[in-house]
């Protein structure tokens, strides 16, 4: 089992200079990657008057980050891809491969807010599902495209490249065979430079919540990092994606190959102080992203009843989120949910979030340190061992 760390920098309290999180950041950065963290997880949001979500740019944040470590992986959880220009995002990515000496795994999104697609880009206005997911697809083709092909081209509903009617400028004229069209003379393919380190192009990711979502990773070769589903639902998630990868592709996968799963985690000293310290800032988190409702702590066909149902449509609660999605206790009741949770899933990666909006960076750094000292290599060692005894039986 590897272990990430997700993080969004934040300040509910409106008075940290933006520099300051840099530095929290770079501090957590640093314990991962001298540590048993594999993964930085770097998400992106827009607009974020109330603080919680402060990451415009998750590229510039991972190429500070990669300056600043040695071993640790860099991933964009997620690049909101609808929001960009598919060949400048290509190009940038295709940099930051190289700047992050090929520890760049990119995770891609389509974008959950009205307020940041209305902004961005209105075609990929979530409110319209259907038009939402193909802006997002059409992007991530183009992605593929340009970071694996050494030269692509690419017509669809929303973009085409390259544009018609192109066949010299100021500084450019075409004169290779391999970039023009034969009958017109305009240019008919296009180079993004430089080309990727990893080849042909980082590993990608796509963060998932629905079957259609997961079809669409398998099919394209994607991993999947999924939000918070309990176990039964985390384990017929994975179930659908590795046959429908196996059927799509003709090769068999592991159990829980190509997949990570967001856990909100708070470890401390005791269980009492663990729930003292980070179920206020926790609940906080989960129910500012309550807009989605319950269901994604439910079960398959698990339906709640309905007094309950739209009590917890206002306000989620700790009892009820806590045996679902959330672990919160002392090191040893960690260690034993985490490797239990390995042994019913066989997940790749937990990407662990304990920084929620309004939890203090000292408590965070704390926690971050138990998971790396003492946490992880327990889980680890557990795991191994169970594996020899299965192995021996």
């Amino acid at each position: 089992m590897q272990f990430g760390l997700f993080h969004i920098p934040n300040d509910l309290t409106k008075k940290l200079s933006y520099s300051t999180l840099v530095k929290e950041l770079r501090e957590l950065a640093a314990i991962c990657d001298d540590g048993n963290i594999d993964v930085l997880w770097l998400a992106e949001h827009h607009f974020s008057l109330w603080g919680r979500e402060l990451s415009p740019n998750p590229l510039l944040l991972a190429a500070d980050l990669a300056a600043r470590t040695s071993r640790l992986k860099l991933g964009l959880s997620a690049a909101i891809i609808t929001f960009w220009h598919p060949l400048r995002l290509a190009e940038d990515l295709a940099v930051l491969d190289h700047l992050t000496d090929g520890r760049l795994i990119i995770g891609v999104g389509r974008g959950n807010y009205g307020l940041e697609a209305t902004n961005l880009n209105p075609d990929a206005d979530p409110n319209n599902p259907a038009q939402n997911f193909a802006v997002f697809d059409e992007t991530l083709q183009i992605l593929k495209k340009a970071l694996s092909e050494e030269r692509f081209s690419h017509k669809g509903e929303y973009y085409e490249f390259p544009r018609p009617g192109f066949s010299a400028d100021m500084a450019h004229s075409i004169d290779d065979p391999a970039y023009t069209d034969p009958e017109t003379g305009e240019l008919a393919k296009l180079t993004i430079l430089p080309r990727p380190l990893q080849q042909p192009h980082p590993p990608m990711w796509i963060v998932v919540n629905s079957d259609l979502s997961i079809q669409h990773a398998a099919e394209n070769d994607c991993g999947i990092i999924m939000w918070r589903p309990p176990v039964k639902m985390l384990k017929t998630r994975l179930e659908k994606y590795r046959e429908i990868f196996e059927a799509t592709h003709g090769r068999s996968i592991e159990p829980g190959a190509n997949s990570a799963v967001a856990r909100d985690i708070f470890v401390a000293e005791t269980e009492e102080e663990a729930i003292r310290v980070a179920k206020g800032p926790l609940m906080g988190s989960l129910n500012f992203s309550n807009w989605r409702g319950p269901y994604i702590y439910l079960d398959p066909d698990e339906e709640l009843d309905p007094d309950l149902d739209a009590a917890l449509k206002k306000e989620l609660t700790f009892d009820f989120v806590r045996d679902r999605s959330v672990i919160v206790g002392s090191v040893d009741q960690v260690v034993e949910m985490l490797v239990e949770l390995h042994a019913e899933t066989r997940i790749e990666q937990v990407a662990i979030r304990c920084s929620w909006p309004g939890i203090a960076h000292d408590d965070v750094v704390r926690c971050l340190t138990l998971m790396t000292n003492e946490v992880i290599p327990r889980v680890k060692q557990r795991i191994a061992d169970l594996e020899v005894t299965a192995a021996a039986d």
